[in-house]
């Protein structure tokens, strides 16, 4: 068993940290390391490349609007584009254990100054040293079992993560509980019928289910309740690829109006996409478009939060959504990438049947 590598992810409701596992738990079958080092520049580039480097593109989050004069707001680009950083030099690292891909060139164009905290922006210039540092120049030096330089990587991640997630604890917004979360995305207020009725449906996938949730989402004058009845629509017709409610979640995340469900429509259309192109731990990932799309959210979000500045519940949407884990390689699965164990967890019918 090799060593995992764990790297925080997410602020959670009560400020503690979530872990995301990134198991390093297969050996690549007989294939010799890759050398591509060129900079990815367009989506057409990385369609027709399993490479995807990401650290010498615009990875980063950019306002769509003009904030006003307030910490907090300006305090969620930080962590936006902290995690930003951290996601792509850690999958660009994955293409070196992976494939040999030299990634050196590509993570030393890290745009550290697009941090406005000097501390945090400080711990970004020494985690991109860092694992400049760590990931070799030679692929003559790679070898996808390197259990030391494995180390070295996770050791990097993880205090600059710490460093982030202690200086953006939610604390610092405001109070927030368990219970109060749960009442914020409680489906039952907008859907009253939803236990009886709605989410049984998953278990009975039918064209008549499929086109009643249709309907419904077409007709629904709330956005969370037209996002709500989307979500169902995408446990129907599971056999379709591509699947149908791929566009309509894509309507939803580029109309701009904001949502608590937003996570929720992101990761379902970001997973649909990811296992209809390849699940498959060395094909495409689409992280860079996923990215933007995460984006489009975002500012959605922040949108509102400049309306509710103090929506301590939207702020913790915001967090969760920015920090959330590209879709990475390596998981706790040992084969393909790590959207097979994103399904599994959106889409819970599936381990029952």
């Amino acid at each position: 068993m090799k060593k995992l590598i764990f790297a925080i992810v997410a602020i959670m409701l009560t400020t503690t940290l979530l872990f995301a596992c990134k198991g390093k738990t297969d050996k690549k079958e007989s294939e010799g390391p890759k050398t591509e080092s060129s900079s990815e520049t367009s989506d057409e580039v990385e369609a027709n490349s399993h490479s995807g480097l990401l650290s010498d593109r615009d990875i980063y989050y950019h306002p769509d609007t003009v904030l006003p004069n307030n910490p907090t707001l300006h305090d969620m680009v930080d962590l936006a584009n902290g995690y930003a950083i951290m996601r792509a030099v850690y999958c660009d690292a994955e293409l070196w254990f992976r494939f040999g891909t030299v990634v050196n060139t590509a993570i030393k164009k890290i745009k550290t100054d697009v941090i406005g905290d000097p501390d945090i922006r400080e711990a970004a210039k020494q985690f991109v040293k860092e694992m400049v540092n760590v990931l070799p120049n030679d692929t003559n030096e790679w070898n996808e079992n390197d259990e030391r330089r494995w180390e070295e990587v996770s050791n990097a991640i993880e205090t600059y993560a710490m460093k982030m997630a202690q200086r953006y604890a939610l604390s610092h917004y405001g109070e927030i509980t368990q219970e109060g979360a749960m009442e914020y995305l409680d489906i039952l207020q907008f859907i009253p019928t939803y236990d009886d009725a709605i989410v049984k449906m998953r278990h009975k996938p039918s064209k008549e289910n499929a086109d009643f949730l249709v309907l419904k989402a077409k007709e629904a004058k709330s956005f969370d309740v037209k996002c709500l009845f989307t979500l169902e629509y995408a446990h129907q017709q599971q056999e379709t690829d591509p699947h149908p409610s791929i566009a309509m979640m894509e309507a939803l995340m580029k109309s701009g109006n904001y949502s608590r469900y937003l996570p929720d429509v992101w990761r379902t259309w970001r997973v649909l996409k990811q296992i209809g192109q390849s699940p498959s731990r060395d094909g495409v990932i689409h992280n860079y478009k996923y990215n933007k799309m995460r984006f489009h959210c975002l500012n959605a979000i922040m949108r509102h939060l400049i309306s509710h500045p103090q929506d301590i519940y939207a702020i913790n949407t915001f967090c969760y959504l920015a920090t959330y884990d590209n879709i990475v390689r390596y998981n706790e699965f040992p084969y393909g990438n790590s959207a097979m164990v994103e399904k599994m967890k959106l889409f819970p019918e599936i381990k029952k049947e």
